[in-house]
């Protein structure tokens, strides 16, 4: 239903001509067209029309801060509980192995998660599904801080995991609601870079509060940054998704509605009521606010199902299959990197949790520069391929990517980062295993992390442009096959060592990730044929589905 009515908005807000739109749009594309380059004419001039979001600079800023804080959570709460392992397993009797089990349980959870609440935000909006998943998350660290057993204890990181989780895909998805594809570079980076962020200052936290408070302590914190969140997300924070307010100026429906949308719409009806109030008079002297663009159909009332069957699908598609192939492997791989790092300083330099916390941050600090970075460099290789194809970026009202060579523009800032995490990766197990000074392995870490971000920040950007109509729904796809293999790899990872030592065994991870690489190639040349093919399948079931309605009504 969401596509149906997204599709109906931008027909009536951006199309002339509603028939020729739909012969040549397929359902999951909402990027606004503009026309191609005519025989002799190799500049395309952008069409008049809508802007492609009516939200102001500052909303948009707000909409970035809240969604990054909000993504943040999941791999907060991922690292802050590395450093609380050793002394977790102290506490219950356990071992290392068994303790690592809630963190495999976790990342299990951050793989299935996404599927159901990313496509339930693309269906009743973006704001229930937030309140609903911190709802989850706020109440599994209350249950975290005051449980007193194993089991107790893997039950509740689930949920934990379940709550946060979702959060990574719904980020995206958001960006995707009001960034163009000019500019939803930057955006998605910027987000990103609050996911890489998360392993510097996660541990050192983690550590302090470990040390000094106790491991309870962690999830405490937890607690209140959540609540913090709620305080400033419910009362403030406007829906986004563009099949319930459009392109940000139609009113939602009241269970997507902020407390001061809610306060607003209220003052409103009083101006209504009472037309010779002073309120009148002052809403007459402000100047006339911009329309709004046009309703979207009358919404049914039904209970949302969300199609976890989609999500997977779509990791079937000959391009995005082999993206998300090539990235889970190469997660993994960095995954495998971190999870024992905390017991490989521990034991190696006799550190406390405090000092093993601070080793995180090189990684995190290399990657928020390399997301940084990344995100003006897409922006620039965009504009840059655009500038090759004869078209001028829109940063107002959105490009076609139908036939712009999106997978070039992104994808060819990826290699560099590429290769330096597979350098990083490969050696990080031979440095370990030289017993070197501590910065050694500190300054592999830096660009370790550095690596990581770049190829992360391109991918997911590249799968937003990919399915513009649904990207809570492939965002949950991402994050379903790298969360899936990083568990495995996890779950692995320490007898691996135990066989080959640390120095074959991240020589391995290395070559792996290098050898799934020329997928990166194959998606480059094939993916804009594949895209094609996809669109035509979309076009073909949207007329089927058309003549069997015409067909029920006859």
């Amino acid at each position: 239903m969401a596509e149906k009515h997204d599709e109906a908005h931008e027909a009536a807000a951006n199309a002339p001509d509603e028939k020729e739109k739909e012969s040549t749009r397929p359902p999951d594309d909402r990027i606004v067209l503009q026309p191609a380059a005519t025989d002799g004419d190799t500049t395309a001039q952008p069409v008049e029309g809508p802007a492609f979001s009516a939200f102001s600079r500052r909303t948009k800023r707000f909409l970035l801060l809240m969604t990054a804080f909000a993504t943040f959570f999941s791999p907060f709460s991922s690292f802050i509980y590395l450093p609380a392992i050793t002394p977790i397993a102290t506490a219950y009797g356990r071992s290392i192995a068994d303790i690592n089990l809630s963190v495999t349980l976790y990342q299990v959870m951050q793989a299935v998660a996404p599927l159901f609440f990313g496509d339930l935000s693309d269906q009743i909006g973006r704001r229930p599904v937030y309140v609903l998943t911190f709802a989850i998350y706020l109440g599994a660290n209350i249950g975290l801080a005051l449980q007193h057993g194993y089991a107790a204890l893997l039950v509740l990181r689930a949920l934990q995991s379940t709550g946060s989780s979702a959060t990574v895909a719904i980020g995206s998805a958001v960006m995707a609601d009001f960034a163009t594809s000019a500019d939803r570079g930057g955006y998605v980076t910027a987000v990103q870079a609050s996911i890489m962020f998360a392993p510097a200052l996660a541990p050192v936290l983690g550590g302090i509060l470990t040390q000094f408070l106790g491991w309870r302590s962690n999830f405490w914190f937890l607690t209140i940054a959540a609540g913090v969140f709620l305080l400033i997300y419910v009362p403030f924070v406007p829906e986004s998704a563009r099949n319930i307010v459009g392109d940000g100026s139609l009113p939602p429906p009241a269970l997507n509605r902020s407390l001061l949308a809610m306060h607003m719409q209220k003052k409103q009806r009083q101006r209504r009521q009472n037309p010779d109030s002073e309120a009148t008079a002052s809403t007459e002297a402000t100047p006339p606010t911009p329309p709004p663009s046009s309703p979207l159909p009358p919404r049914k009332h039904k209970i949302p199902i969300p199609d976890l069957l989609a999500a997977v699908r779509i990791a079937f598609e000959k391009d995005v299959g082999l993206l998300l192939l090539f990235m889970s492997l190469f997660v993994m791989a960095n995954y495998t990197l971190l999870v024992p790092l905390q017991d490989v300083i521990r034991r190696r330099y006799g550190f406390n949790d405090v000092q093993v916390g601070l080793c995180y941050i090189p990684f995190a600090a290399g990657s928020g520069v390399g997301s940084l970075v990344t995100g003006r460099l897409l922006n620039r290789n965009y504009a840059r391929v655009a500038a090759s194809i004869g078209v001028r970026p829109d940063r107002k009202r959105g490009d076609d990517l139908r036939h712009f060579p999106i997978e070039r523009a992104r994808l060819d800032v990826m290699w560099p980062w590429l290769l330096l995490a597979v350098a990083m990766t490969a050696s990080w197990g031979w440095v370990v295993d030289a017993g070197t000074s501590l910065a050694a392995p500190l300054v592999v870490l830096f660009f370790a992390g550095a690596g990581l971000s770049g190829p992360m920040s391109v991918l997911t950007t590249l799968l937003v442009d990919l399915y513009p109509m649904n990207p809570g729904r492939v965002s949950s796809t991402f994050n379903l096959t790298r969360a899936g293999f990083s568990a495995v790899g996890t779950a692995v990872i320490q007898y691996i060592i135990d066989a080959w030592g640390y120095g074959y065994t991240y020589l391995f991870m290395g070559l792996l990730v290098l050898a799934a690489s020329p997928a990166i190639l194959v998606v480059r040349h094939y993916g804009p044929r594949w895209r094609e093919e996809r669109y035509l399948r979309f076009e073909r079931a949207k007329k089927t589905q058309a003549d069997r309605v015409d067909v029920d009504r006859e």
